[in-house]
């Protein structure tokens, strides 16, 4: 963390220039680990979400209806929070009805639930302000301390995206994160222990979401500007790439994942729906070739190694 705290200071230092779209990146990328790891973590519980992007979007619309729209709030970090409760809420709902579905319906769902937010924040100026969405979202108190916007945000964002690794990572190693584990593997099993399984599955949904949301502000507050538009179908499917992409055994693997496809994504925004070829071809190269993603490359390469080695040595005694 400490290197990527002087990050901002070592391109500044060497490439000036270059700062506001390494920054920009940089943010996208610490946000995403963040989502990324979100979905992870119910991925253990056997959670396949396609509708992440669908939390984010309710953070970030109750930051700015809340702090920009309407002026309820005056603490932008309070309207973070109201963001991130926001979609727990709707998370506890949801979830609640759907953890017992397995995982294609369960993805069905959560899909069908992120779609459909879409024609109904276009259809209601009020509160979210129809197709136009919400604009003059303000950055949060503090942000003045830095020379540059793009700066603030970066801490902002390396924060969020620390905060969310070692909430993760204690939650998984934890008593919940190992039962949550298990119920992934062998949902029936863990109920025959006598433990309920649903309570578990909805928690690590509803913390997902509450970490998300959170997430969604901060976004929102770095456009300054959100609408139905900024967040579509490739929002979740992004954060479910980030997984297969670096892999979902471990948590390094989303983390992987976020940083390749976040900088990928700078340059697929153009082509379009051009992306859903780029993305097909990805998902058939890593299920096929890949399947346990970036992270098991080293592994991977070994092991062919091995092999290589071993016929050679066979064919030199034969």
């Amino acid at each position: 963390m400490a290197l990527l705290a002087l990050f901002p200071l070592l391109v500044k230092l060497v490439a000036p220039e270059m700062w506001e779209l390494t920054a920009h990146i940089g943010i996208k990328i610490l946000l995403n680990v963040g989502f990324g790891l979100c979905l992870w973590l119910m991925l253990q519980a056997g959670e396949l979400s396609l509708g992440q992007g669908g939390f984010i979007t309710i953070g970030a619309y109750t930051t700015g209806i809340l702090v920009a729209k309407y002026k309820l709030i005056s603490i932008v970090w309070l309207g973070y929070l109201a963001g991130a409760v926001a979609a727990a809420i709707l998370a506890l709902m949801l979830g609640y009805l759907i953890v017992h579905l397995k995982r294609i319906f369960f993805l069905l769902v959560t899909w069908s639930f992120a779609e459909m937010l879409h024609p109904v924040l276009t259809s209601f100026d009020h509160p979210f302000g129809g197709a136009m969405g919400i604009i003059d979202i303000p950055g949060p108190e503090g942000l003045s301390l830095f020379s540059e916007t793009w700066t603030g945000y970066y801490y902002i964002a390396l924060v969020y995206g620390f905060a969310v690794l070692w909430i993760v990572w204690r939650l998984a190693g934890s008593k919940i994160g190992l039962i949550n584990k298990s119920i992934g593997q062998n949902d029936t099993l863990v109920t025959f222990c006598g433990l309920h399984v649903r309570k578990y599955k909805v928690m690590v949904f509803v913390v997902g979401c509450f970490i998300t949301g959170i997430g969604g502000g901060i976004l929102a507050s770095y456009l300054s500007a959100i609408s139905p538009e900024t967040f579509t179908f490739f929002t979740s499917l992004d954060i479910i790439m980030f997984n297969l992409i670096g892999g979902m055994g471990t948590m390094a693997g989303p983390i992987v994942g976020a940083v390749i496809l976040s900088g990928l994504n700078e340059y697929l925004f153009a082509v379009g729906y051009w992306r859903m070829v780029v993305y097909g071809l990805i998902i058939i190269f890593f299920i096929t070739l890949l399947p346990g993603g970036m992270v098991s490359l080293p592994a991977v390469v070994r092991a062919r190694f091995s092999r290589k080695v071993e016929k050679q040595e066979a064919a030199h005694h034969g």
